[in-house]
C-alpha cells in the first residue's frame, strides 16, 4: 500500500464511535485478509483488489475490533463503520507465529476469517510495539476459546 497510516488518525476514528479503551489502543495492529490460493492462482496479483482487504484491528475484553482501510489510499474508509466479532459468536481461535508474518484465524458458526499481520509495517511503529500485546491477547482468547471459558 505504501501509504503511511498515522496511530492518530486511527485513535481519532475510534473515538468518535466512542470505541477508544486502554485495552484496544495496545492491541492495534495493521491486518490483511489474503485471498485464497486458488483466487491468486485464477487472478494473479489482481486477486489482491478483488478479494483482499485491510484492516486496523485490536482486541477487546468481550470482541474484535476491526476497521476497515481503503484499498488503494491505506487510509481509514470513514464511509464504513468498525466490524465487531463478539468473543461470545466464536467457535475457534488458530493463532500462527511465523519469521515473517503472524496469522490469526477466528472460525464462527457460518464464517472463517484468517487475518495475516505481518511483522513490519513501513512507517508504522504502532504496529511493531503492539504486536506482542495483540498475539498474547488474541492466545489467550484461543485459550479461552478451546476451553469454553468466555463471559
Amino acid at each position: 500500500m505504501g501509504l503511511i497510516l498515522k496511530i492518530e488518525e486511527v485513535h481519532e476514528h475510534l473515538a468518535a464511535f466512542n470505541l477508544l479503551t486502554p485495552e484496544l489502543q495496545e492491541t492495534l495492529v495493521y491486518a490483511q485478509v489474503m485471498p485464497s490460493t486458488g483466487q491468486f492462482l485464477l487472478f494473479g496479483a489482481y486477486a489482491t483488489l478483488i478479494n483482499g482487504a485491510y484492516y486496523v484491528m485490536g482486541l477487546e475484553k468481550e470482541r474484535v475490533v476491526l476497521v476497515p482501510l481503503n484499498k488503494l489510499t491505506g487510509k481509514i474508509d470513514k464511509k464504513i463503520e468498525p466490524i465487531f466479532i463478539p468473543h461470545g459468536e466464536l467457535v475457534d481461535v488458530q493463532c500462527k507465529k511465523g519469521r515473517m508474518m503472524n496469522s490469526v484465524t477466528f472460525t464462527g458458526d457460518e464464517q472463517e476469517l484468517t487475518v495475516k499481520i505481518s511483522k513490519v509495517a513501513m512507517g508504522m511503529r504502532w504496529h511493531k510495539d503492539n504486536i506482542p500485546a495483540f498475539m498474547d491477547g488474541a492466545m489467550a482468547l484461543e485459550a479461552k476459546v478451546a476451553t469454553k471459558t468466555i463471559e
